[in-house]
């Protein structure tokens, strides 16, 4: 026994190693620097990190209102200063900043690891095998969002809350990991208070360094409001106020109470209800985790403004909880017939065969449930650093497609083309025309021939040109259409 211990040890190792090195694999396959899931990874969090690292950048209007702390914006400045000195004038800077996230990101992995170990090594094999292979785990592992980096964040610090006989330094960084995620994304805050109610009902003893935990990321949360020029804490007042009390966000749009069933529906495949069904029977030592997910998803089902990423945290705990009540049950059954190890362990691999079958499947039709945009236009832009003749770029008119000014490689001014423009069939306003010497468009502008091809790109069904003339610019004559200005305006 004792000889082959180390032997499975070995082999227990080597099987974790693989499944992080295929959910790295998974993940850069899925990376793409120029599109975006959802336009806050264009301009909440990439232009802001540009902004903090070379002062230039558009600012949203939740940015002007002051409700969106500088926690990832900050974040991504290092990698993005760091690029611009390596690489000016490049791509550089957005591979550098995305690629970090990517990597921050990935902790959800450990994460997953955890929770299935803090019972057995089958378990974490299991629990990391769906955060692995799944798709919605790659996807939202290489989208630059709060819910990607707040699910890496707070599964961490659930699984060192899970730890037995934790030592006190281990629960102080369960209680940092929580609130931190908190911070960067404040709607998960209902899943970290019941997860850590109930964790304090089976050991009061833990709230001290919880605690200390707790107040050291507050601490670093009120010195980066400060960096960021904000009175600490205030954007989540601000927040509250502006989405709930006034509605902001649901002028995007809101969902019936069912969203969500339908969307986990969606994202966990053909045997979503037995997975969600499992989830719930993961055993009495994941019952905080349990509950907290089940209180996350009707917390979220209450709000009116409903999105897929919203339940991200939760969607990604049902797979790993479901993992390991399988392993368990696997357990159980060969317990009660007596089986001996070898058929128990033949019984554990046909579960973690079952869940692979699952995890591919649930990569078709991936792109439809969770589709991106905007990436030829950013692709295009990106030219811009090419043609140092360009002092002023026109963009058109839509804002899950628009050009923010981390991609241009320089500082360009950024101008917007009214809707009814797009297309070439009509020319564009003489100030517009003054004001910015390269224009993106489909292809050539009828009504401007003075305007050149240089390049184009195309994908995704869609096409961008860089269109230039000769000349300069008078960027005092296009501030009307300024995109800053358009986006005051359109209060985007």
């Amino acid at each position: 026994m004792d000889r082959r211990t180390p032997a499975a040890a070995s082999g227990y190792w080597l099987v974790i190693a693989a499944l992080v090195l295929i959910a790295i694999g998974l993940r850069l396959a899925l990376y793409d620097p120029y599109a975006q899931y959802h336009a806050d990874e264009f301009y909440q969090y990439l232009e802001q990190g540009h902004r903090l690292a070379t002062g230039q950048g558009l600012v949203p209007w939740e940015g002007r209102l002051g409700i969106r702390n500088g926690l990832i914006p900050q974040f991504l400045a290092l990698p993005m200063s760091l690029g611009e000195l390596i690489a000016p004038h490049g791509i550089l800077p957005v591979h550098l900043a995305r690629l970090s996230f990517m990597a921050l990101c990935l902790a959800a992995l450990a994460g997953a690891w955890g929770i299935g170990a803090a019972r057995s090594r089958q378990d974490a094999v299991a629990a990391l095998l769906v955060a692995s292979l799944w798709y919605e785990s790659a996807f939202f592992g290489t989208t630059l969002l709060s819910e990607s980096a707040a699910t890496a964040l707070l599964t961490c610090g659930a699984a060192l809350l899970l730890v037995e006989r934790a030592k006190v330094r281990t629960l102080r960084l369960a209680g940092f990991l929580l609130v931190l995620g908190v911070l960067v994304r404040l709607q998960y805050a209902p899943f970290v208070l019941v997860l850590a109610a109930l964790s304090l009902r089976k050991n009061p003893r833990m709230w001290q360094p919880l605690a200390f935990g707790a107040v050291a990321a507050l601490a670093l949360g009120g010195i980066s409001d400060v960096a960021y020029g904000q009175v600490p804490f205030a954007w989540a007042i601000g927040t509250l106020r502006a989405n709930i009390g006034e509605g902001m966000a649901a002028r995007y749009g809101v969902e019936g109470p069912l969203f969500y069933v339908q969307a986990m529906l969606e994202g966990l495949g053909p045997a979503a209800v037995p997975i969600f069904v499992a989830s719930i029977f993961a055993g009495k030592r994941y019952w905080p985790l349990i509950i907290a997910n089940l209180a996350n998803i009707a917390v979220h089902t209450l709000i009116a403004h409903k999105e897929v990423r919203f339940v991200w945290l939760s969607l990604f705990l049902t797979l790993v909880l479901a993992a390991i009540a399988t392993v368990k049950a696997v357990g159980w059954i060969a317990a009660r017939r007596g089986a001996g190890p070898i058929r128990a362990r033949l019984g554990l691999i046909a579960v973690l065969a079952a869940w692979v079958g699952l995890a591919l499947l649930s990569w078709r039709g991936g792109e439809t449930r969770l589709p991106r945009t905007g990436g030829v236009y950013a692709l295009a832009a990106n030219q811009v650093a090419k043609q140092p003749a360009i002092c002023g770029l026109a963009v058109p008119e839509d804002w899950r497609n628009h050009v923010v000014a981390a991609y241009l490689g320089r500082n360009v001014p950024l101008y917007v083309m009214p809707v009814e423009l797009l297309g070439g069939l009509s020319p564009l306003p003489d100030e517009l025309a003054r004001g910015a010497n390269a224009v993106l468009e489909e292809g050539d502008l009828l009504s401007n021939p003075e305007y050149a091809v240089k390049s184009c790109h195309e994908r995704d069904g869609q096409k961008a040109c860089l269109l230039v003339r000769e000349g300069g610019c008078e960027p005092a004559m296009g501030q009307a259409y300024g995109a800053q200005a358009w986006m005051n305006a359109k209060k985007l």
